[in-house]
């Protein structure tokens, strides 16, 4: 179980990527059950060198307010609390959104880890 909370009216968690063996925590992430996918924002992401690649996938997303392109890239892991998924296809992007944050937790995490949102007690669980 993890604590979640919620600051701006937004439900916010931490979360840990590995990748390539070097890690990135993430301290303000958005837990939006309404975004299809995960995504880190683009200035974070560098500081592990998860920068794009000749073979990566450019494509564009729709977002509050339009769109963006992003670039997905496979993560050794993601971390929120003692929850991991392995081998995870994440999205970069510049997430230039009107909210201070450093990434979404998408509803494709959310049921990769089998995740149990609890808003009265503030928690996410994982089973």
């Amino acid at each position: 179980m993890k604590k979640l909370i919620i600051e701006d009216g937004l439900l916010l968690t931490d979360l840990k990527v590995i990748f390539r063996g070097k890690s990135l925590s993430l301290n303000r992430v958005l837990v939006d059950t309404g975004s299809g996918g995960t995504i880190i924002s683009t200035d974070l992401a560098q500081s592990i060198d998860l920068i794009p690649e000749v073979d990566d996938t450019i494509y564009r997303i729709s977002v509050v307010g339009g769109s963006e392109f992003v670039f997905s890239k496979m993560v050794d892991t993601i971390k929120i609390g003692e929850a991991e998924a392995t081998d995870f296809p994440l999205e970069i992007g510049a997430m230039n959104y009107d909210f201070d944050l450093d990434g979404i937790v998408g509803l494709d995490l959310l049921k990769e880890m089998k995740a149990n949102i609890n808003l009265e007690k503030l928690t996410i669980e994982f089973s």
